[in-house]
């Protein structure tokens, strides 16, 4: 056989072997960074950022922009409803991760992304009363910060693995 024919061995899907305390450990750990590397990027653009911004053409803007609200400050009147509501969500998925630890790789990476963004921000909004946002990414109007990508990517990624199961099953 020559290297051209050589088999690539597949990744494993399923988190086959590992224990439920272990898959809550690794989905758990992995939000943990996700947050504390959500809260580092924040601090960092936080001291870094000239007060009046900064432009990279064509793609990325950074302000420093402070939502009380929810995605493009929808609820901003509200700081306290979507405060509560935030913790509710947070906590209903980590019990729910936490209660039916996740086995295949993408649900924990998914979960993990979506847990550790939600935190993220959820530190903020103890912290600050509101969501430090910092980028803007042309075209798209209004702006975000890593814990958003974080959340959105985990969502993505459960979606996908929910689809890809359904046919495979």
């Amino acid at each position: 056989m020559t290297d051209m024919e050589t088999p690539v061995p597949e990744l494993p899907t399923q988190s086959d072997g590992m224990s439920p305390a272990m898959r809550r450990v690794l989905t758990f750990g992995l939000a943990a960074v996700v947050m504390a590397l959500d809260q580092a990027v924040k601090l960092i653009v936080d001291n870094v950022l000239p007060p009046w911004g900064a432009t990279v053409e064509p793609l990325f803007d950074f302000q420093r922009v402070y939502n009380p609200g929810v995605n493009f400050g929808l609820l901003s009147d509200y700081p306290e409803l979507v405060m509560v509501a935030t913790v509710v969500i947070g906590v209903g998925f980590a019990v729910y991760a936490f209660s039916r630890p996740p086995r295949r790789w993408a649900t924990i990476g998914g979960f993990a992304l979506l847990l550790g963004g939600g935190f993220g921000n959820l530190i903020d909004r103890f912290r600050l009363g509101a969501v430090f946002d910092y980028l803007n990414i042309t075209p798209f109007v209004g702006y975000l910060n890593l814990a958003d990508l974080a959340i959105g990517a985990g969502v993505i990624l459960l979606l996908l693995d929910t689809m890809l199961c359904r046919e495979a099953g």
